[in-house]
């Protein structure tokens, strides 16, 4: 309740500097509207207000009406001067709200063009960015004063007694920064009484509409944990209550549909039942007939926001044997979903208000699910649908094209939540066709600072400088790197995602550089960083990104599948074994064969550092093992976890290069550890070289 008193202040906060949010009714103004004549810059804005004469009463669209109400808190945050608010206000879509909520915004027009004019009037006044610098700089400690003080926000009005001291407060200070002149006092005063007697007209309006949206965000929110439950009979319930009350409701259509789906998998599908005297069908069927009547409804009333559906009509023509049909819907919802993604980015989008869900792992999965639906992620990506089908088929070629369809999509929208769930259900589901895309894994390195560190500047903590290192004995074309960030006070899954500038090219053994960068997340900084992913995508490939370095704090966010090979050796589950040996099986190698490969062709030789590295003359041993084991996702250590100084690809080979010597006639011990398969190689100094003497598997029991 507490994030709801403080949204509501938050709100009413806005509109204390008179900026341009007066959006609901002040019945004492009507004289000025029936006279009001907008001048050039409001005309847009005010035939765009014009009303909706088919929305009635009692019929209105709850979540427009309530996007609406949100503009305030963005007008204060987003928009900072008059003309941009205007052509935001003229552009923004009226059809269906609230009659009252229109009427009132369009009746409070004049006073926005009397502040409009004073600003022309008087040089160097800015009572829009003024003012709201001043009540935003620290909004908390404003908010803090009503909620401090217990009031009931829902009742309103000892809340607004607060915040009109609040006001005079601010007020009185910027007339005083500001040495305004007599005149000029006279007008930011009756601006000042207008909004004083605004605030006793807005509560109850907000009140009501803010009211009913939390019943029914609160009614959306229990059929999404009952997705998430599976139980789909119940999600059907939810949205039948929803769409009783608001039946054009998108997200209870959405999941109403999907729920039909799902039940026609579930319970007694076989079972019959009359549908009337002459009609007899199977209760997986009759799901079938009732999603599809719903699909219906949801694509003549949505059609530009009809991706997500259409995933659903896929998964409904595979119900029912129709597969040509199911690659139609999902190839057709792969086109929409770059399109609808921008709504997300839409700074009125009602979820974006809904910061409470933010502050649990609940929230988190509501939000999760409906961002899968906005922006076909996980299993409401259509590509990723499709991949696992190919999957099932052991087609792995074409699931490896769909996988690589998904992050290509994924990758061009203006949306990129989920960029690290989808990796670790390829990577977890359909292993073998992802690793096939995977070529380079390993051998492409991020180090990150913050701005300023690489050369040696001072340091900025709200922006980055980001290095790319190719290890790879290829080109890097159209490299395009998402960095996912897990801040300070977030779950244990939860990260934000910066996109890169896309390089063009990174050549072998190079690197580039991508600087001040910002980091735009509540109000995170570098300091608030506690670890990082990375994901990279170029024309042909995906990868990990497992190499990831913070220069400014000297650490190393290593999340290579490096795991101690004792711990491997315990008896791994069946689960674990079918998996591994099914990839095994794909990529047409074996224990057997790696292990031959590694003797046979394994390469060993003495050197010493150039200094590049390392001090001039520092002992090195250099080992070229067969290139072939990156399908393996391989780590390379000696004896008690010494790694390589060097580990890049060369040709036929994965060249390695360790800080030490063998003496004649002693032996070192190489551990080559991965998820599939693990070896101890046994390397000895024999007359002055040093050879392979044993290959051995280690942690592969029961297989």
């Amino acid at each position: 309740m507490k994030k709801k008193k403080k949204l509501w202040i938050l709100l009413i906060v806005a509109l204390v500097v008179g900026i341009g949010v007066y959006i609901m009714v002040r019945c004492c103004t009507n004289s000025k509207t029936e006279e009001y004549q907008p001048i050039q810059e409001f005309q847009a804005a005010y035939e765009s207000l014009d009303g909706d004469t088919k929305t009635k009463e009692n019929n209105y669209d709850l979540e427009k009406t309530i996007k609406v109400i949100n503009s305030i808190e963005v007008a204060q945050h987003e928009v900072k001067d008059f003309d941009a608010f205007m052509e935001y206000l003229a552009k923004q879509d009226y059809e269906g709200v609230a009659p009252e909520v229109l009427k009132a915004k369009k009746e409070m027009l004049p006073v926005l063009q009397e502040i409009y004019e004073l600003q022309k009037e008087h040089d160097g006044l800015n009572l829009w960015t003024g003012l709201v610098q001043k009540l935003s700089a620290d909004p908390a400690q404003v908010i803090g004063i009503v909620v401090e003080s217990g009031m009931n926000v829902a009742n309103g009005i000892p809340a607004i007694m607060e915040v009109k001291n609040v006001t005079k407060d601010v007020f009185k200070q910027y007339k005083e920064e500001q040495k305004l002149k007599g005149q000029l006092k006279k007008k930011i005063k009756e601006i000042q009484k207008d909004y004083m007697v605004y605030l006793e007209e807005f509560t109850p309006i907000y009140t009501k509409y803010m009211t009913e949206w939390d019943r029914l965000c609160i009614d959306k929110d229990r059929a999404y944990i009952n997705l998430y439950n599976g139980q789909p009979q119940e999600v059907v319930k939810d949205c039948d209550n929803i769409l009783a009350k608001y039946p054009t409701n998108r997200e209870a259509l959405l999941l109403k549909a999907y729920g039909h789906t799902l039940c026609a998998n579930t319970g007694n599908v076989g079972q019959e039942i009359m549908i009337s005297d002459s009609i007899v069908m199977t209760a997986s069927d009759r799901e079938l007939e009732l999603a599809q009547a719903t699909i219906d409804k949801y694509l003549s009333l949505y059609p530009s926001q009809a991706a997500p559906v259409l995933v659903v009509q896929g998964i409904l023509y595979d119900r029912k044997g129709e597969h040509e049909k199911a690659m139609t819907s999902y190839d057709q919802a792969a086109v929409e979903y770059p399109r609808q993604s921008e709504q997300l980015t839409d700074m009125l989008n009602s979820y974006r208000a809904r910061t409470y869900l933010n502050r649990s792992r609940e929230g988190l999965y509501l939000l999760s699910l409906y961002r899968a639906t906005m922006e076909g992620m996980g299993f409401f990506s259509p590509n990723l649908i499709k991949a696992m089908q190919y999957d099932n088929k052991g087609d792995f070629e074409n699931c490896s094209k769909e996988i690589y369809n998904h992050f290509f999509r994924r990758s061009n929208q203006t949306s990129y939540d989920g960029l690290l769930i989808d990796m670790q259900m390829c990577e977890q589901m359909m292993p073998t066709s992802f690793n096939r895309l995977l070529p380079e894994r390993n051998y492409i390195d991020v180090e990150f600072a913050k701005k300023g560190k690489f050369l040696g500047l001072s340091s900025d903590a709200g922006s980055i400088d980001v290095k790319v290192i190719n290890r790879s004995d290829r080109d890097l074309e159209n490299l395009r790197v998402f960095l996912c960030i897990h801040f300070t006070d977030m779950y244990a899954n939860d990260y934000y995602v910066m996109k890169l500038p896309t390089f063009n090219r990174v050549s072998v053994l190079k690197s580039v550089e991508a600087n001040d960068l910002k980091i735009n997340y509540m109000d995170k900084d570098f300091d608030d960083i506690a670890s990082v992913r990375a994901i990279a995508m170029t024309d042909k490939r995906i990868c990990w990104v497992d190499n990831v370095y913070n220069a400014s704090d000297n650490v190393d966010y290593n999340e290579a599948h490096t795991v101690n090979y004792e711990h491997l050796s315990r008896v791994l589950d069946s689960s674990e074994r079918v998996s591994r040996n099914a990839y095994l099986k794909a990529i047409n190698k074996s224990d057997i064969i790696y292990k031959q490969s590694i003797l046979d062709n394994t390469r060993v030789y003495s050197t010493k550092s150039g200094g590049n590295l390392l001090k001039k003359g520092t002992p090195m041993v250099s080992i070229e093992i067969p290139r072939e084991l990156i399908l393996i996702n391989p780590t390379f250590t000696i004896d008690d976890g010494l790694l390589p100084k060097e580990n890049y690809l060369k040709g036929s080979y994965i060249h390695l290069s360790f800080e030490l010597s063998i003496s004649e006639g002693h032996k070192k011990t190489m551990y080559i550890t991965s998820p599939y398969l693990n070896y101890k190689v046994t390397l000895m100094n024999e007359n002055g070289q040093i050879k392979v003497k044993g290959v051995d598997a280690i942690g592969q029991n029961n297989i």
